[in-house]
């Protein structure tokens, strides 16, 4: 249940804040004060577009806050908590922010959510039926909807909706695959080239940059001969060698230790020095022998390189993207040479998809057939009760056949109305007048209200084009619906405001230039002017006053404490 409404900055309105309260709550005024504003501020906090235009002119931006009351298990606590959010103790808030510059942001309980978000919850908690509604419902689209919500149809449309896109995904399947057997054999032939031709080249991870390394070596294997042997020259093989000079030191050291001992000490680090200068030197030496001078060695490598950069143009940049490649090659000729047992379980799949979707599409066809039974002579009913005595209505429904199965279903629905005896029922659109086609909106509403499980309902001058003992009617099955849910009902017709359980006054002043509305709860005297202001116009007399007080007794001991 909407509890509270905030809003600043919107439109006309500078800031006001508004409860609401279980039952019946009508919200009147003057034409033009203000108060479709409210419904659209509503619909706003409920995911509707931002435009940055309904921001105040003298402000940067704009605030709507609704204050909800929740079921704890309800659906919309169960939207909630798969967004990682929850209910306030019971309480919802959700707020939108606009902002000129177009950074607008959406909030539920004070945690930024997103406007799809918004619009979820706002399914669960508010209905709203405008004006627009009345033209929506000469769209058959919208008159299938309504049909489905009486039949409690939803979930099993839903269903008929998910096989339909199954369905067709794996009849869009089974045709490329049977497409696939016209060019199989070619395929196939191009596949195993290219198995061939990688099986042919026995790639192996790393090969080119090993291969491009002995390139280089033998590219400049003069010059890493001659270089080694001056090494090996200078230490031990040439006369001045490293080798020589310390076996020299070693025997001069040698000579003058038998003259004094100490001179002995140096001999040990030299021939340390000695050992590790013949392990560099064989070291030198094994290098020497290891630079490549086998003749046409270099050919080979440069042919080796030129294949694999031919088939790294063709089946990738690397040897092991190349070796993916193959690997995927032989995963399709493997399919291929399944392919009449992958068509084959295609084929069974399509069929028990198609068998499952005949079976809810029909059962769905059987659902709405017996709900268009039933709700043709209770809108009919209704229909008579809102003055349209004379009127018949039927639901027509025509079948397509199983092969013509929409994500809606089976059906094409049309709602037909005829208003004066004699006339045979045709569409909403060729019969129904303004005034008609509210009436037939409220009617349906009234026998769709009866199942319907959002908690809100907001009636933005559902009354236009009615007046005289209607208007009676009509606040009689607003009444009717606003037992055990909330109501909200924006109205120029006293019967129907003196109907309400909550009554609020929409105004609007110009102060210093600048137009500003204002809200007021009314009760006693107050609430008695403005029904008697309703009945007479601007000039309101005794007359008017009584009658509104007669209206306010015959309607009952209505208003509640919030």
């Amino acid at each position: 249940m909407l509890r509270e409404l905030r809003i600043r900055n919107f439109a006309v309105i500078e800031s006001v804040a508004v409860e609401f309260r279980p039952g019946l709550n009508v919200l009147t005024g003057e034409t033009g004060a203000g108060k479709s504003m409210l419904i659209d501020a509503i619909l706003l906090v409920l995911g509707a577009r931002a435009q940055t235009d309904v921001i105040r002119s003298d402000a940067d931006a704009a605030t709507v806050e609704a204050v909800f009351d929740v079921e704890p298990r309800g659906a919309v606590a169960a939207t909630l908590d798969e967004a990682g959010l929850a209910p306030d103790d019971g309480v919802l808030v959700a707020r939108r922010e606009l902002s000129r510059s177009g950074r607008h942001r959406a909030f539920v309980n004070d945690a930024a959510v997103t406007v799809a978000l918004l619009e979820r919850l706002g399914d669960h908690l508010v209905e709203v039926h405008g004006q627009h509604e009345h033209q929506r419902l000469l769209e058959p689209a919208r008159q299938l909807e309504l049909l489905d919500r009486f039949a409690d149809a939803e979930e099993l449309r839903e269903r008929v909706a998910g096989l339909v896109a199954k369905f067709r995904e794996a009849r869009a399947e089974a045709e490329r695959t049977r497409a696939a057997e016209r060019d199989r054999a070619q395929r196939e032939d191009l596949l195993r080239f290219q198995l061939s031709e990688l099986d042919a080249a026995r790639l192996r991870p790393g090969e080119e940059e090993e291969l491009r390394q002995e390139r280089r070596r033998l590219q400049h294997a003069d010059k890493l001969t001659a270089g080694l042997a001056e090494v090996a020259a200078l230490l031990d093989d040439d006369h001045e060698s490293a080798t020589a000079r310390l076996h020299r030191a070693t025997r001069i050291l040698g000579d003058l230790a038998r003259l004094d001992p100490s001179m002995a000490a140096p001999v040990e680090p030299i021939d340390a020095a000695r050992a590790q200068l013949e392990d560099t030197l064989a070291a030198v030496r094994a290098l020497r022998e290891s630079v490549p001078l086998e003749p046409g060695r270099l050919e080979v490598i440069d042919e080796r390189l030129d294949a694999l950069t031919r088939l790294k143009r063709k089946y990738g940049d690397t040897e092991e993207a190349m070796l993916k490649f193959r690997d995927e090659v032989v995963a399709e000729l493997d399919r291929l040479s399944r392919h009449e047992e992958i068509l084959a379980a295609e084929e069974r799949r399509l069929g028990e998809l198609q068998a499952e979707l005949g079976q809810a599409a029909t059962a769905l066809s059987e659902r709405r057939r017996a709900a268009a039974e039933r709700l043709g002579p209770a809108v009919e009913r209704e229909l008579r009760a809102l003055g349209m005595e004379r009127s018949h209505f039927r639901i027509w429904l025509e079948r397509a056949e199983l092969e013509g199965v929409s994500p809606r279903g089976l059906e094409r629905v049309e709602f037909r109305l005829s208003t004066n005896p004699g006339e045979d029922v045709r569409p909403l659109a060729r019969v129904a007048s303004g005034g008609e086609l509210s009436r037939t909106m409220l009617g349906l509403t009234t026998v769709l209200a009866k199942a319907d499980r959002v908690p809100t309902m907001v009636f933005d001058e559902v009354d236009a084009g009615i007046g005289g003992r209607v208007a009676s009617v009509v606040a009689q099955k607003l009444a009717a619906v606003a037992e055990g849910r909330q109501v909200l009902c924006v109205t120029h017709l006293a019967p129907i405001a003196a109907r309400a359980g909550h009554h609020v006054r929409v105004t609007k002043t110009v102060r210093a230039g600048r137009s500003r509305v204002a809200l007021e709860g009314l009760a006693g005297d107050a609430r008695v002017e403005e029904i008697a202001r309703m009945l007479a116009g601007e000039r309101v007399t005794d007359t008017a006053r009584g009658h509104a007080r007669e209206l306010l007794g015959a309607s009952g001991p209505r208003e509640r404490r919030a």
